[in-house]
């Protein structure tokens, strides 16, 4: 029996310590979002780029504030063009924006956007951190971002990358520009402000105490997003990305251009880039020692040779010419692998890749027995580790061998038992010899090696080890080990020892230790992987293998509405059961609900027959004899094998990224308020992008019909008193679009078309989605001339709501007043109305209260009389206040659904 053991999730210190020290891939190789390698990092092409990075020590970090704040063409061309080693710190997951491609908000779309980032970087090479602010939204203030984010705590955070990647030169956003975007400001304050505060050491002391040590960069540039020509000082240092790149077979910016392409929650244009674009333009802000004249590029005057690494070593030691003389010898094998480089015969580079290797393993040995200083020794391990590791991978590619761990089952559940099957295969020409095939698991798990032998392994040869692997019965669910701090932008940690990673390691990972030529051992590591088919021709799909509950519960709608005084006295309630267990047995299900509630019925019992089985039950809420507004929690419990389980999981899974579970808790809010609607009425709805607005509007008790492309087409929509489209709908919908005329005809009948807020794409008539004039033009979609979306938006939730005109939406069928303004969440609206002819009326207004947004802004409420009907325009984040149980939001909703036809 092979059995290798690691903490469990909570608590995780070693394992996560391990994971830093390279055992599993971080530090190796970019993860990517379908896990497997790209075409061009395999054979012989995959080895050219693996050398390019061997004799190359230098480290570049580049310091953003949000998912796609990078500049992609410049992290392929020092990553992947010049062998350096890259990271990309993003200080939030970018929860605050919007979703382009589905319904997934706040922390779910933090983890869809780190899984692009981790998409991203199959194609650019890039290593990622993640600092621990919470995106709260779009922001007009540097002051208001640091408030919210915790500015020391933030700081903390950069200050900890430094410290923990410790780069040569860092890069960062620009530290002034006038109007909004301004966490891209605070962000490179930061990030300015660290690049002293990390090498002192009495700087956030707890750091050191953990076992970080200060760190000081050489340089740090300012450029790149949301920047101002007048805000930057001196002359800047062009990077140019047009080079054309012989094994990526396109320019660095190209490339760059795929891998910004992953950003789709984002709407970043697919189509690849023109070769002569994109040239990247830094400005230096800091330095040490200073930097003297002009530059031509940021790594002037910046060893990032291997060499560099006798730096770290005190000057006329004997440990530094021992030091010097193994780094020459390994240089010299570098440059004899890459003049034995031929793409046809990469065997040819596996000699002195391999001698190269084994003068590294010997210096890591020598080094770490060596008397010399903690620090230094530290600060050498640090940096010949991860050498190594690109030596193996350069050595396999020489090789042509492959390593694989494939699992049978990609969800498990504690006490489950899985086979994994790890499989080698030499492709090349020259044999190696198979020392050991091992699987890490987490403690508590069981693992037994059932087959598979050591020994040598001839060309075009392979060999097989099988696995049984029992999953630890207090196994903990795979999950996001970060949470948001309730009511703060910040998040707290689950497993502080893995902080800044964008997941923790995979549950179980595969490793192979083979000999090389001469018998020099080396490693290849593998997380263990399910596969299934992908929704494209050809396509396949893999993910980690995931610990889910035995019994996963979900309760929907999570915010429901129950009118006070209405005739419907109950509110309905779905509970959703998943059952991984095999014999699960008889399994019940309750709904908790407060003292003097009834809940119909008490219990219900719920039989699965098979593995992944979901089962719904409904379930009556009834308030007691009085019940006036407010909100209560209700919870639902379900019951299996004696335990109780009270959370499920929704799964972020679209093509582009790796499947990942968002868990929450199964509650279910129940709003009590004063709220009408109209009688007789019955609304259309034209699903955009994605949200809840529907549901809420079924929330109301009014019924609705979700519009497909042959009833805009040819349905007969005068059947509903109102017909809505959702968020960025124009954008998405070709068939809204093309229908729009019979949407103004449907109006001048008497009907009432209601437009959520939409992007630029709104002001021009596209064929495809997603394109953007970016200009500030008539809109065809309007009923007239003189309308237009723009990027106008109020951002501060507060903000007061000022009633520039009377319109029956205001009063009818419910009076709205101050107090319905209140509870606002992230923002007033966005995506404001410009309007320049007089049959449109602005009825509300809010100011901003920054300077970088001043003035009162309209455009959140756009009402115009079309016909016998009308047509309204409102910019308010309804999609967001619905969701959070806003009750002004649910009352303006009722009298923007209620309007009778011919007004």
């Amino acid at each position: 029996m092979a059995l290798q053991t690691e903490p469990s999730r909570r608590g995780s210190a070693a394992r996560a310590a391990a994971v830093l020290l390279g055992i599993v891939l971080w530090a190796a190789a970019p993860a990517g979002a379908q896990l497997a390698p790209l075409s061009l990092d395999l054979g012989g092409n995959g080895l050219g780029l693996a050398l390019r990075r061997l004799p190359v020590a230098g480290r570049v970090l580049y310091v953003t504030a949000h998912p796609d704040d990078e500049h992609n063409g410049v992290q392929v061309r020092l990553s992947r063009g010049l062998g350096l080693r890259v990271g990309l710190l993003t200080l939030t997951r970018g929860e605050g924006g919007q979703n382009e491609i589905g319904p997934e908000l706040g922390e779910a779309l933090g983890v869809l956007r780190t899984e692009e980032l981790a998409a991203v970087h199959r194609y650019d090479g890039v290593e990622q951190l993640f600092g621990r602010a919470y995106d709260f939204g779009f922001s007009f203030s540097v002051d208001e971002t640091f408030r919210r984010w915790g500015r020391d705590e933030t700081l903390g955070d950069i200050v900890r990358a430094y410290r923990d990647f410790r780069p040569d030169v860092v890069l960062t956003l620009p530290l002034e520009a006038p109007g909004g975007g301004q966490h891209h400001q605070a962000a490179a304050q930061l990030a300015r402000e660290a690049f002293r505060a990390a090498a002192d050491p009495a700087r956030f002391p707890e750091q050191i105490a953990s076992g970080l040590r200060p760190w000081q960069p050489r340089k740090l540039y300012q450029g790149g997003v949301g920047g101002s020509p007048d805000a930057v000082a001196g002359p800047p240092v062009v990077l140019s990305t047009a080079a054309f790149d012989p094994l990526l077979g396109m320019s660095w910016q190209q490339l760059g251009s795929l891998a910004r392409a992953m950003h789709r929650c984002q709407a970043v244009a697919q189509l690849r880039a023109e070769a002569l674009t994109g040239d990247g333009a830094y400005t230096l802000v800091e330095s040490e020692p200073p930097v003297a004249g002009a530059e031509n590029d940021i790594l002037d005057g910046v060893d990032v040779s291997l060499r560099r690494l006798l730096d770290f070593v005190p000057s006329g030691s004997p440990e530094r010419a021992v030091l010097a003389s193994g780094l020459d010898a390994i240089l010299a094998d570098v440059a004899a692998a890459e003049a034995s480089f031929d793409p046809r015969a990469p065997e040819k580079a596996a000699p002195p890749l391999a001698a190269g290797l084994r003068r590294l393993q010997r210096l890591q040995d020598t080094f770490g027995a060596s008397r010399l200083p903690d620090a230094v020794r530290a600060e050498l391990a640090g940096r010949l580790e991860p050498k190594a590791r690109d030596f193996e991978q350069a050595l396999a590619l020489a090789h042509a061998l492959v390593f694989e761990a494939r699992a049978d089952a990609g969800l498990v559940v504690p006490g489950q038992v899985l086979g994994v099957t790890g499989t080698v295969w030499n492709q090349g020409s020259l044999p190696v010899g198979v020392e050991d095939v091992r699987l890490a698991v987490p403690e508590g798990w069981g693992v037994e090696r059932l087959s598979g032998d050591v020994g040598a392994l001839g060309p075009r040869q392979s060999r097989t080890f099988r696995f049984q692997v029992r999953v630890g019965e207090g196994a903990w669910s795979t999950r996001a080990y970060w949470r948001r701090r309730p009511r703060v932008d910040r998040h707290d940690l689950d497993v502080p020892a893995i902080e800044g990673r964008p997941w923790g390691p995979p549950e179980l990972v595969a490793t192979l230790r083979y000999g090389s030529v001469g018998g020099v051992p080396a490693r290849l590591d593998a997380p263990a992987l399910v596969r299934y088919p992908g929704r494209w021709v050809g396509g396949e799909k893999q993910r980690t293998v995931a610990v889910v509950p035995a019994l996963s519960v979900r309760i929907s709608p999570e915010t429901a509405i129950l009118p006070v005084g209405a005739s419907v006295r109950h509110r309905a309630f779905r509970v959703s059961m998943s059952s991984y267990a095999k014999g699960a047995g008889t399994t019940t299900v309750r709904v908790e609900a407060p003292a003097g509630w009834k809940v119909t019925p008490s219990e219900a019992t719920v039989a699965f027959e098979a593995p992944g089985q979901e089962v719904v039950t409904p379930f009556d809420v009834t308030p007691g004899a009085s019940v006036g507004e407010g909100e209560v929690d209700l919870r639902a419990v379900g019951v299996q094998g004696g335990k109780e389980y009270r959370e499920g999981y929704q799964v972020i899974a679209y093509d582009h990224i790796q499947e990942r579970n968002v868990y929450r808790p199964a509650a279910a809010r129940l709003v009590t308020l004063d709220v009408r609607t109209a009688p007789n009425v019955s609304i259309g709805y034209v699903m955009g992008t994605g949200d809840e607005v529907a549901a809420a509007i079924a929330e109301l008790g009014v019924p609705v019909t979700l519009l497909g492309e042959a009833d805009l087409a040819s349905g007969d929509l005068s059947r509903f008193t109102t017909i809505v489209t959702g968020i960025r709908a124009y954008q998405v919908r070709r068939d809204l679009r093309a229908a729009n005329p019979r949407l103004m005809r449907y109006a001048e009948a008497g009907g009432h078309v209601v437009v959520q807020y939409n992007r630029l794409e709104f002001n021009q008539r596209a064929d495809a989605a997603g394109s953007a004039a970016g200009r500030l033009a008539d809109s065809p979609f309007a009923p007239f001339p003189g309308f237009s979306v723009t990027g106008n938006r109020v951002t501060d939730e507060t903000a007061p709501i000022r009633v520039l005109k009377g319109d029956r939406v205001l009063s009818t069928p419910n009076v709205l007043s101050p107090r319905d303004w209140e509870g606002w969440v992230q923002e007033r609206g966005l995506q404001l109305a410009d309007v320049r002819d007089p049959r449109y009326e602005n009825v509300l207004a809010s100011t901003d209260p920054f300077p970088n947004n001043p003035g009162e802004q309209a455009g959140l409420l756009v009402v115009a009389p079309v016909g016998k009907g009308t047509w309204t325009y409102t910019g308010l984040s309804l999609f967001r206040q619905l969701p959070a149980g806003v009750p002004g939001a649910y009352r303006l909703l009722a009298n923007l659904v209620s309007r009778p036809r011919n007004r």
